[in-house]
């Protein structure tokens, strides 16, 4: 098996595009506020400014590339949120609780499915399985 990749869901990411845009809206707009001759107003308005561009980037880093949720390879995983980098071999125990899997061991790891595209979904538990399984020596019947 190679390295795969699972990023943030299409909706969970457009949640995220949806509100940075509208944070980018306020902060323009409070920017042409607070322009003046006043020199903390001109501060103000250019922090403003920054953050409106800091918003912008940020809706369009969601919108086209999603930031990544989990990634599997042959020697272990990373889970983006918490970080958590682990070999296979170490995780022990794996359960599947109200929409979270749950990797215990000496690295433990939670990973929210609701976050992960739904058509990828089974594909990620079937690989967390299989990359188990593999990795402490198991094969199935048949």
């Amino acid at each position: 098996m190679s390295s795969s990749t699972y990023r943030l869901g299409r909706g969970p990411a457009l949640v995220a595009t949806g509100a940075f845009t509208i944070a980018t809206g306020v902060l323009v707009f409070a920017a042409f506020l607070l322009a003046d001759d006043a020199t903390w107003r001109t501060v103000a308005a250019a922090v403003a400014g920054g953050l409106a561009v800091l918003a912008l980037l940020l809706a369009l880093r969601f919108a086209f590339r999603p930031p990544v949720i989990a990634r599997f390879d042959e020697r272990g995983f990373m889970v983006a949120r918490p970080r958590t980098r682990a070999a296979w071999k170490q995780v022990d125990d794996v359960t599947l609780d109200a929409g979270f899997l749950v990797l215990t061991g000496e690295g433990t790891a939670r990973v929210d499915l609701r976050m992960i595209e739904p058509g990828s979904r089974e594909t990620f538990l079937r690989e967390v399985y299989d990359r188990l399984n593999s990795a402490h020596g198991y094969t199935r019947f048949g």
